[in-house]
């Protein structure tokens, strides 16, 4: 017979128990290979035991030990930077993981509160400030790395708080950008600013303020 036949051989708790360790052998024929599984604890309906269990269920353990390793990745891109959901998952995929084990990660890291997307627009809208941008551009910053919905209005009402007149002088001045002399240069200016994200009442404001 070449048929595989599985066995748990081994298990114990990590992380204080949030996690299990498992030890799978496989035997085939003469041949019996092993392999070590990590398993999220809170995610088992029950807790496997030592014994032979089916290939179905060593199939669903290899979606559950990629799922864990998914989630501490994930865990790892957080606490680098802040991520909207669209935005982790793509970063999950772009590191080999399958694209329903990644959605899969994500939504535990949403569930136990490590990914709150109001709370990464925020940090990004704040980043955006200090560089001196305007609401439009920060905004569309923020849609571009996949925020949106609620994420977007929170990050919106936090720009309201701000002047973007004087944001736009006070970076007219640090890009030592004077009052243009003519029509020409009064173009080129408004062009430059918008790309930053002003409107044209702030660039107006702006430039009664400088």
């Amino acid at each position: 017979m070449n048929d595989l036949s599985y066995r748990i051989c081994r298990l114990r708790a990590a992380d204080g128990g949030a996690r299990v360790l498992l030890e799978i052998e496989a035997h085939a024929a003469e041949e019996a290979t092993r392999e070590t599984l990590c398993l999220l604890a809170a995610r088992l309906s029950k807790m496997p035991v030592v014994g032979a269990i089916s290939p179905e269920t060593v199939c669903e353990m290899r979606r559950e030990h990629q799922i864990c390793a998914a989630i501490d990745t994930g865990l790892r891109m957080l606490g680098s930077n802040g991520c909207s959901v669209k935005h982790l998952v793509c970063k999950l995929r772009a590191r080999g993981v399958e694209e329903a084990v990644a959605r899969e990660a994500v939504e535990v890291l949403c569930e136990k509160g490590y990914l709150r997307e109001e709370d990464g627009a925020l940090r990004e809208a704040e980043r955006g400030l200090a560089k001196l941008w305007g609401d439009r551009r920060i905004l569309a910053d923020l849609s571009a790395k996949g925020y949106q919905g609620s994420a977007l209005k929170y990050a919106a009402a936090r720009l309201r708080a701000e002047d973007g007149a004087a944001r736009c002088a006070l970076l007219m001045r640090k890009r030592r950008m004077g009052v243009p002399a003519d029509e020409a240069e009064a173009r080129r200016l408004f062009a430059s600013l918008t790309r930053y994200g002003y409107t044209s009442g702030e660039i107006r404001a702006a430039m009664d303020l400088k």
